[in-house]
């Protein structure tokens, strides 16, 4: 129960005094039934209390009300003094008070009143108002009139019947005119109108012609007995035309009010009009009713219709400025913000997260949307954080200068957990100048922030990237996405091309394992390197076409030069996205299956950030590849924080040392300690090493005193075409 308050006291005098006001406004009419004498045609106090009963917060309000009118009822009978004022001020008490359970209880069949938060017209309560308001809370208190002074008194049949209908139309018209349009202004005075944007001009001259066409009308026909009012009530249907673009281009605090003075002055015609001849007979007056109830609800439901088709566009404009998982902002919104702002920030930023497609391959999209959602909320509030895609962020500064190295470093040090698993996250920043908040100058500025992160991801750089005019090159960006394109197709076209790069022992002798490599053949002969596609395939999930595409073509190979090529073995790479789907797990186990004697002559590579997502996914692969006679190789060994562990966990038979550790490892002892001890470890768990990067002679000495089982690298051989090997039988 709220509080009752000063004003609450004000507003229940005020409907007090309406009360007693109202029925004194009377719309006099001669009806064309019964004796002909004039009568009210609308009882306006009865639509007051009706829409009270929908709308009051205070049933006080409603009661009060009710109050006031049975009070001014009871003055009425006094002032004109009839010889028979006590039996009716008898029949009238038991007839107001199983009427105030009616209005209620049809208030309550039209489910109002409703809490503030969801009082307002529905499209779907437009017919229920229709059928209950106008039809059967009408109905009923013409049958309770005809109950009452059948019952208690003399009244003749004829007189009765007339009388009823009498009381029918009156509650009728009474309802029409107030109860729908101060409900309509009560629930939706803040609305602004429908069609908020200035006219045009054609506008403008089609309603004038309009207008002058509805004055040549009324002119040129007058209604019924030659009076022009009659001929505006013929009219009524051109009127409602007009009303209908009124109340599309008014705020509802102006088109509430419209309907009601219209539908009042329509009522006022109809009595006005029975002056001068108009029939007033109940069947016609019932078509007018009618005609006017349907007019009325057309003009609400088109206003309702427009707020909700309105609001409707507003909240599919606020969720396209999120995320549709995590709920973070989006693209649009850093859009809308930049637009709606009055200052620009001078600077935006493209955050990137590496290796998030292998968390989402583990844990599915709720780990991303965790993810998502948590950087978002880690970042805030000095940072406006809005997501470009899956590990992928634009910022700007809330307020002021920002250090982005400092923020890098803050990111750096996020711990996300996963169930059991402790993600470590390892971000990338590039960060260009913003001119204004022009969408041009948004498109330019984050096109150069997000190619400045593509360049700190590449170079490994582990403090923020600064745009230069060469990044911000928007055909440089244009010529990526084309090649990104390209690359899709050439490979659902099948237009790869399979190379190889020799490993051999350090020990020397033959090459006796060998690397496959795959390049993209273009239309025109070019070849596409890795380089070039890898980004663009992992971030748009084509690489699990990519392992397919290479297994389908190296397989039918294998098995026909098998036996005559010069290695014993050929690793090829899996990507994390291959390893947890399921569905490619039993592709590949099918395919090794269905060629016998190809599983023992293959390596597959995969790296630790591949399987960050989780063990249990990829150990159903791994112990089916192990099965069928396949090697399994751990490479890019020493670049994780994990490495070790996944040793202990998976049936690695081979560890490809990183090329990071190879490289400077003939003038870089720390470089060469790590190496021997990851020697140590491999041999530890049964695993040979390979090492890569093996680029001269220099590093080739390097690694013979630390006993690396296998080398890797342009020193030893650099990838040719599969196609171009020697496969001519040895000794033949």
């Amino acid at each position: 129960m709220q509080r009752w308050t000063r004003r609450n006291t004000r507003d229940a005098i005020l409907i007090a005094l309406a009360c007693l006001v109202l029925p004194l406004l009377s719309i006099p009419y001669w009806p064309g039934f019964g004796a002909g004498a004039i009568a009210p045609l609308a009882h306006l106090q009865w639509g007051l209390l009706l829409a009270l009963a929908m709308l009051s917060p205070h049933k006080l309000y409603f009661r009060i009300g009710y109050l006031a009118l049975f009070v001014a009822w009871c003055v009425q009978l006094l002032w004109r003094a009839p010889p028979d004022v006590l039996p009716l001020l008898l029949r009238s008490v038991p007839m107001y008070a199983a009427m105030y359970g009616w209005t209620v209880l049809c208030a309550r069949w039209m489910g109002w009143p409703r809490p503030p938060e969801q009082a307002r017209i529905r499209q779907r309560d437009i017919v229920p108002f229709g059928a209950i308001a106008l039809v059967l809370y009408p109905l009923g208190w013409a049958l309770a009139h005809a109950l009452v002074n059948g019952l208690l008194s003399q009244v003749s049949a004829p007189d009765l019947l007339a009388q009823t209908l009498q009381v029918g139309f009156a509650r009728f018209f009474g309802v029409l005119c107030l109860t729908l349009p101060l409900v309509l202004f009560f629930t939706g005075r803040h609305e602004p109108a429908p069609m908020p944007s200035r006219p045009p001009w054609w506008e403008w001259v089609l309603l004038g012609g309009y207008s002058m066409l509805l004055t040549a009308l009324l002119w040129a026909l007058p209604g019924s007995g030659e009076h022009p009012l009659g001929g505006l009530l013929d009219q009524r249907f051109m009127l409602a035309a007009l009303m209908i673009w009124a109340v599309l281009r008014l705020p509802w605090r102006w088109s509430a009010p419209l309907i009601a003075a219209v539908t009042l002055l329509l009522t006022y015609l109809v009595g006005a009009g029975t002056r001068v001849g108009l029939r007033t007979d109940a069947l016609h007056l019932l078509q007018i009713a009618f005609e006017m109830s349907v007019l009325q609800q057309l003009m609400v439901l088109t206003q309702v219709i427009a707020r909700d088709n309105r609001r409707a566009i507003a909240r599919l404009a606020q969720e396209s400025r999120r995320d549709g998982l995590s709920g973070v902002p989006n693209i649009n919104a850093l859009r809308h913000d930049l637009a709606q702002g009055t200052q620009a920030p001078t600077e935006i930023a493209c955050l990137g997260i590496e290796h998030l497609d292998s968390l989402m391959a583990g844990y599915g999209l709720p780990a991303q949307e965790a993810l998502t959602a948590a950087i978002h909320d880690h970042l805030a509030p000095d940072i406006r954080a809005y997501t470009l895609g899956m590990g992928r962020f634009a910022l700007l500064p809330a307020a002021g200068e920002v250090s982005w190295k400092d923020l890098l470093a803050r990111i750096e040090q996020v711990e996300f957990r996963l169930g059991d698993t402790q993600v470590r996250l390892e971000p990338h920043l590039g960060v260009c100048p913003l001119r204004d908040g022009s969408g041009q100058s948004l498109d330019l500025a984050l096109d150069a922030a997000y190619g400045a992160m593509q360049a700190a991801r590449q170079r490994g750089e582990t403090a923020p990237v600064f745009a230069t005019p060469g990044l911000s090159d928007p055909a440089a960006l244009r010529a990526v996405l084309e090649t990104h394109s390209l690359a899709l197709s050439l490979l659902r076209r099948r237009q790869l091309e399979l190379h190889v790069q020799p490993i051999r022992r350090l020990s020397g002798g033959a090459a006796q394992m060998g690397e496959i490599l795959c390049r993209l053949r273009t239309d025109d002969g070019r070849l596409l390197m890795p380089r070039d596609y890898m980004d663009e395939l992992d971030a748009s999930r084509g690489v699990v076409e990519l392992d397919r595409a290479v297994i389908e073509t190296l397989l039918p190979w294998l098995r026909e030069h098998g036996d005559a090529m010069p290695f014993q073995r050929l690793t090829v790479n899996l990507t994390g996205r291959s390893l947890v789907s399921e569905n490619f797990r039993n592709w590949l186990l099918y395919q090794l299956d269905l060629q016998p004697g190809t599983a023992e002559r293959l390596c597959f590579e995969i790296t630790e950030r591949a399987i960050t997502g989780g063990l249990g996914q990829v150990r159903p692969l791994f112990d089916g590849l192990s099965q069928r006679g396949c090697l399994i190789a751990l490479d890019d060994f020493g670049t994780g924080m994990q490495s070790f562990e996944r040793l202990q966990q998976l049936p690695i038979d081979l560890v490809k040392i990183d090329g990071t550790f190879v490289r400077n490892v003939a003038h870089n002892a720390r470089d060469r300690d790590l190496v021997q001890a990851m020697v140590t470890i491999a041999r530890a768990y049964q695993a040979e090493t390979v090492a890569e990067y093996v680029e001269d002679a220099d590093i080739l000495a390097a690694l013979e005193p630390l006993q690396v089982d296998w080398i890797q690298g342009y020193h030893i051989g650099r990838p040719v075409p599969l196609s171009t090997l020697d496969l001519t039988p040895t000794g033949a």
